[in-house]
């Protein structure tokens, strides 16, 4: 040490650095420049830009061993916003769980607990600045994109829309990405869907790149594309639904919708918005036209509709459902699929391939065993030999 400066010789190149007491920057700078591979190995590339926050927000010139414990300190937070709250999709709240903070004691003993509040503001949004960068950068490069959208809901039946952005990369690879998840309050006419996606469209400077738009066939979404996103008479009188689903209009001016409790929000609580199929709106595809109808919504419509032509079909089906039905309630029927190591899988009509999955669920247990589970039954029913060859 000589006049508040510290020397530090390099054990992998033998090079002397000088730097301030307390103060290793050009130490970290002479290893991502000479010693690549080493500098991600330690530090990651996400640790880059929180180190420098730590040292130019650190206190008046603090020991090297306070500066060396903050770092571990916010390298081990990065982990848990990274690995378990984005990419587990575990609830923020973990942090605060005293089992959770006695864990971490064990791993670390010097890591200090930090709450929720603070994991969300200091390091997940340090997240969504460098992913929101990342695709402005890589969507900045293209010339043209397509989009896929689609409503979804929540078992609190607030209302998103998603917005997938699909395009050929500089490496000339297909790659997609999800330009955002957005909050679709209020009526969900075809104007409103129009705005809402314009304003994304707007922030990343995509209106003009748009070579097509596919959605499902609902008369909301396809009046709100039907014109790309070049059309300015949008009329305010659709039916307020999504995909066909008949959704209460939520109160806008509530402070519950202008914050959303992250902690609520689960991704194993959305859903497709429930689809009417019969009250679907299927026009004639123009090839000049900017949106497209998705192909495998489609093609689902089709077999719903092949299935409901033969009636042998709808007799058979009610009662796959019947047992799909009874067997998520009835203990004992739960036993004895538990011994045949068997499932049987639920209906949900926003669940394009449930059907299938349900009648392969039930072909796969032996007919003696389907016997005795449906004779559990309140209302027993049967499979006859011809049921399960059709």
């Amino acid at each position: 040490m000589d006049d508040n400066r510290t020397n530090g010789l390099c054990k992998l190149c033998s090079r002397n650095y000088k730097d301030k007491t307390g103060i290793f920057s050009n130490f970290l700078k002479h290893l991502k420049r000479k010693h690549i591979a080493e500098y991600e190995k330690t530090y990651g590339n996400e640790d880059e830009y929180l180190l420098e926050n730590i040292e130019n927000e650190a206190v008046a010139e603090p020991s090297t061993e306070i500066l060396i414990a903050t770092c571990k300190q916010t390298r081990i937070n990065m982990s848990i916003a990274k690995n378990l709250i984005i990419k587990c999709n575990i609830p923020l709240d973990i942090v605060e769980n005293s089992s959770f903070r006695e864990f971490m004691k064990h791993c670390n003993i010097k890591w200090n607990p930090i709450s929720s509040k603070k994991l969300k503001n200091d390091y997940i949004n340090l997240f969504i600045e460098k992913m929101n960068k990342s695709i402005h950068e890589a969507l900045n490069k293209v010339e043209h994109v397509t989009l896929t959208i689609d409503g979804w809901s929540d078992r609190r039946s607030r209302s998103f829309l998603g917005i997938t952005c699909h395009f050929i990369n500089y490496k000339m690879k297909p790659d997609t990405c999800l330009i955002d998840f957005v909050r679709l309050k209020g009526s969900h006419t075809a104007d409103n869907i129009y705005r809402t996606t314009e304003r994304v469209l707007d922030h990343y400077n995509l209106k003009e790149k748009i070579f097509k738009i596919v959605t499902d066939n609902a008369a909301n979404m396809v009046k709100a594309f039907k014109f790309g996103l070049l059309a300015n008479d949008i009329n305010d009188t659709d039916d307020e639904t999504i995909g066909g689903e008949n959704i209460p209009i939520l109160n806008t001016n509530s402070s519950d919708d202008d914050n959303i409790d992250d902690q609520c929000l689960d991704v194993n609580d959305f859903s497709f918005m429930n689809i009417e199929y019969g009250n679907s709106f299927i026009d004639d595809e123009d090839p000049t036209a900017v949106r497209l109808s998705c192909f495998v919504y489609s093609l689902q419509l089709c077999v719903r509709d092949g299935i409901k032509d033969a009636s042998f079909m709808v007799k058979i089906f009610g009662k796959c459902k019947a047992v799909a039905q009874y067997s998520h309630k009835s203990s004992k029927i739960a036993d004895i699929l538990e011994e045949l190591n068997k499932h049987i899988n639920k209906f949900t009509v926003t669940r394009w391939n449930s059907e299938f999955l349900l009648i392969k669920s039930i072909l796969s247990i032996d007919k003696n065993d389907l016997d005795l589970i449906t004779s559990l039954m309140v209302n027993p029913i049967q499979f006859s030999n011809k049921d399960l060859i059709i």
